[in-house]
Parts: C-alpha cells; structure tokens; sequence
C-alpha cells in the first residue's frame, strides 16, 4: 500500500461531486502500489513566466519513488473531447452536457518542470537529475486505437480499462521508460523523496497572535449589541419599566440608546448609575447629547451646594453618609430648586440603589408622568434587586435572556455565579479562560509577565487589558512590581491614555475589557466572582494561589 500525502481525503473531498474521479484515483493508487511509493495528492505550486510574472497551478497527483523517479499526473473524470480549430478542451458528463476544462498534458507537463526547477534551488539537492515523466488518467475514457497528437502519445494516458486493471503496471511502465537524458540520470533516493515531501508536504504551524482574534469578537460583540436595540420599541408606550438581565446583556447600551432617545425627543434626560467610572465612560459616550450623566451620590452633592445646604464634613459611619444623609440631602435640595426636574430619568445599575433611595430620585422628576426606566442586574444568587426597586418600575417586566457581550466560554465561566432566568449566550466561543495557579508570593510577578506577554508577544494593545483585584491592598501589592514596565491608570481615568487600566473589582463594576487578567491573593466573594469573570469580553486569565483558584474553579464545575 502506497504512502498517502494526506494519509486520508478529508469528508468535504470524498462528498464533493466535482472530485470523485480524484478519490477514486486516490483510492486506486493508495491500494494498487507499494509502500516504497509516496504519493501526493492535490499540490498546488506558484512559478514564474519568462517575464517575471507569476504564474500558479496545482498537480492532482505527484507519484515519488526513491529508485524510479517522479511521475505528475492529472485526472479528468467523464468523456473527454478536444476542438483542435479552437484548441479547446471539454469533459462531457453522464447527461451529455460539456464542460470547458484546461489542457491536462499541458498542465501535468507545466507541473513537471515547475517542480523540477524548485527541487533544483534547493540547496540539497546537489544539481542531480532524475528521471521526471507526466500522464493523464481518463477513468472513464475507452482507449483510442492511436497517438492523439504528436505530444500526446497513447502511453502518457492511463484509460478505463488500464485504470481499473493495471494502474500499477501503467505507473511502473511511465516511470521505467528510457529516453535520450537516461544515461546521466541518477536516482531519486531516499533523500530526494524527503526533498520532494518538504517541497509538497512541509509540515509547518504558524503562531496566531491574540489581538486579531480579540478584534474579530469584539467586532461581533458590538454587532449583536445592536441588535437588541429592538428592545427599545416596547418602552415605547410605557412611561416606567424595570428592564432586568444578566451580565452581559447589554443593559448599559440599551439605557445609552434609551437616554439618547430621550433627548432627541426633547426631554430633558437624566442617567443615574451607582459607580463612578461607569458614570465617567457613559458621560463621555454621550457627550454630544444633551443627557446629564452622574451618579446618584455625585446628584445628591451637587443639588446640595446649589441649593445651599452644608454636606456633613464628619460623618461617624460612611455607610450612614451615602446610605441616608446624601439621599435626605437630594429632597431637601429638590424643594429648593424647583426649576431643575428631568422629563426622563434611566437609571442604570439598578440592583445598587437602596429602597429609599427611590423617593429621592422622584422628587426630580418633573412630573409624576415623567419617565423613569430602571435597569438593574437579574442575579439573584448575589443581588435581592426585586425588594429595591420602585414597585411602579417593575411593571412591564422586560428579561434581556441573550448575553451579547462575553464569549460562551467566559459566559459559562460567570455563569456558575448567577441565579435567575435563562440566559443564552450569542458571542463568539472564544478561549477557555486561563487559571495560573502560583504562591502568593509570586502573584505579581506572574502578573506582569503576562501582561508583558499579552502585550509584547500577543500585540494585545495594553487600552484592550484590564487588571483586577479585589480590594486596594492587593492591587497596590500587584502594581508594585511594576505590571511589567507599562503604564495604566484607574478604570476610565479621564485622560483617556490609551494604556491598560488597574483597578478594584467593584470600580470596574459596569465596565468591560477584551481582556482582563484577574489577580487573586484569598477568597472573594460570590458578588465579586461574578462581577470580576463577567467583565472579560474575549479572554479571561485569573492568577492567584491554589485555595482562591480552585474554591472559584469549584463552582465553574458543579
């Protein structure tokens, strides 16, 4: 049995129709010579004409034999015509329909001399020269009873009847034949077979960086986010609705469309959310609209000192400042400054805002007609969202079920964190994140070598990669060692520098990145698993010792 190149015809060749005179080839050769053959199969090559112009082509078969030489052969299925006055050639199928083909002699005999010239550049070939032959196989074709031209003898064509009961005789006769060039012609050899196969069959692998296929996700991340933009249209005929989804489904672009929306439509719009990087990010998407962006603690200060009234300097708790004196400050200002209401208030985040907090935000609307349209995060598992929010805004319920945002294998990472209805994932698969388990004294170092890597070997742009921790004391402690040499600010610093960002979990809570590497010095929180896997659009990789990584890995496998 002949030593095959491929060892086997992939299913789309052996299925496809338009080679099955190939395959039956393959399969004839395979099976009727020896293994001291090599066969190739399907080689293309590129040469070059007199005048430099590139020329290319493809041989169906290429027979090797260490002791016998090279034999290129094509292969034409079907009844086969030639129109000498136009120099055209045809294959007629079984429903007598013709088909314009090229010239096989000429194209296993161009194959021939191509391959040639590049075995003789190669540097091991040492200038030998062996002996070359070119035919054609007609398997369906009854054999004429003369030459069919003066370059086109009987013997170079292999037909029916010789296809199906003496290929090999055929194969061994083309490559036995002595011509006027035998007498200085040398054997092929082992080593020219393995030339020929480095020529034909070089095994290679090409690495592929990470950054194309990041773009290539984000791209379709973007698209599909779009997408749901639809969703829109049923808000239309409601003043107030909670819209409630997983991470990932898009809610902040949807409350960006709806607050842009808004504005266009002439009412004065106001978007709330709870963190203020997320405020900073969603300020600078809408800068050309009118919508006035902030979060609900920076509103409660601000209508203060409008409106006159002292923001305690020295508050016992700062859990009472932001839980209850900010918000009690906001209705008291809204009664002094009644010129500023909002026609629309979008509300993003919405899992975050206490009960009573909701009292405050009215006191801005500008009417009790006025829109208010609350999104809020629908994971049970870490948020009790239902008890905090407006009961009024829980009607119509809206479910976001398509995660548009994160590649399945980062949504089904995320996902052993949340409990709730139903969420599909539509991005791309992507990679499985990455758990690089070390000593904890070895986290940082490990860190910057793979933002280094990300960077410099992967040609990740370093605005593409977020770096996460969970508290400030294991950020600092990461960002000492130097995060490789590269700069990075805090999430969404309003330099816009287009560098990679460090921060907390929780400051990062609303905002997304291509690439966040996850760095875990103890346990954290279920809250905060789920809010650190879910900001990886593309590729996760999570650094920590063995007890944090496999408690989280515990709950990615139950």
């Amino acid at each position: 049995m002949a030593r095959m190149s491929p060892g086997e015809l992939p299913n789309e060749i052996i299925l496809n129709e338009l080679r099955s005179s190939e395959v039956r080839v393959y399969k004839a050769l395979k099976s009727m010579l020896d293994d001291s053959f090599v066969v190739f199969y399907s080689r293309p090559w590129l040469g070059l004409t007199w005048d430099g112009r590139e020329v290319d082509g493809e041989c169906d078969f290429v027979v090797a034999h260490p002791t016998r030489g090279m034999l290129t052969l094509e292969v034409k299925g079907g009844g086969i015509e030639y129109i000498p006055e136009s120099d055209r050639w045809f294959s007629v199928d079984r429903y007598n329909c013709r088909h314009k083909i090229k010239n096989p002699v000429e194209q296993a005999r161009k194959s021939k001399h191509i391959l040639l010239g590049k075995l003789r550049k190669d540097k091991e070939w040492g200038g030998r020269f062996i002996r070359a032959r070119h035919g054609v196989i007609f398997p369906d074709c009854q054999a004429p009873r003369h030459d069919l031209g003066a370059d086109m003898p009987r013997k170079i064509f292999c037909f029916a009847e010789q296809f199906e009961y003496g290929l090999s005789e055929w194969v061994h006769a083309r490559l036995s034949e002595v011509g006027s060039d035998s007498s200085r012609l040398k054997a092929l050899g082992d080593d020219g077979v393995r030339i020929l196969e480095k020529l034909l069959a070089k095994p290679f692998r090409l690495r592929t960086p990470l950054a194309p296929a990041l773009r290539h996700d984000v791209m379709v991340q973007d698209y599909l986010t779009t997408q749901q933009f639809h969703i829109l249209s049923a808000l239309e005929s409601h003043s107030r609705a909670a819209i409630a989804g997983a991470a990932g489904t898009g809610k902040t672009a949807l409350a960006m469309e709806k607050a842009r929306c808004c504005a266009e439509e002439g009412m004065s719009t106001l978007f709330l959310c709870y963190n203020r990087p997320l405020a900073l990010y969603i300020s600078e998407m809408l800068k050309d609209t009118p919508v006035h962006v902030t979060t609900f603690h920076q509103l409660c200060s601000w209508m203060a000192e409008e409106a006159g009234l002292a923001v305690p300097e020295s508050v016992s708790s700062k859990k009472l400042l932001f839980s209850d004196i900010y918000p009690s400050l906001l209705v008291d200002a809204a009664e002094v400054l009644r010129d500023v209401r909002y026609d629309a208030i979008i509300v993003d985040e919405g899992q975050d805002f206490e009960a009573h907090w909701w009292v405050a935000v009215e006191t801005v609307r500008s009417s009790p007609e006025s829109s208010l349209y609350v999104f809020f995060d629908s994971n049970q598992k870490v948020y009790d969202s239902a008890l905090s929010l407006p009961v009024e805004a829980s009607l119509p319920p809206i479910r976001l079920t398509r995660n548009l945002r994160n590649t399945k294998t980062i949504h089904t990472t995320a996902s052993a964190f949340y409990e709730g209805f139903g969420i599909q994932a539509e991005g791309p698969l992507g990679k499985e994140p990455e758990w690089l388990v070390v000593d904890r004294k070895r986290v940082p170092g490990t860190v910057s070598e793979k933002v280094t890597e990300l960077i410099r070997h992967e040609k990740v742009p370093p605005s593409f990669i977020a770096v996460l921790a969970p508290d400030k004391a294991s950020l600092d402690q990461v960002v000492e060692d130097g995060l490789g040499g590269y700069p990075f600010k805090e999430a969404y610093d309003q330099s816009r520098a287009p560098v990679l960002t460090a921060d907390t979990i929780r400051r990062f809570k609303g905002l997304e990145s291509p690439v966040v590497v996850l760095v875990l010095l103890g346990f954290v929180t279920e809250e905060l698993a789920y809010v650190a896997l879910s900001r990886a659009r593309s590729h996760l990789t999570v650094v920590g010792p063995k007890g944090p990584l496999d408690y989280l890995r515990g709950f990615t496998k139950e």
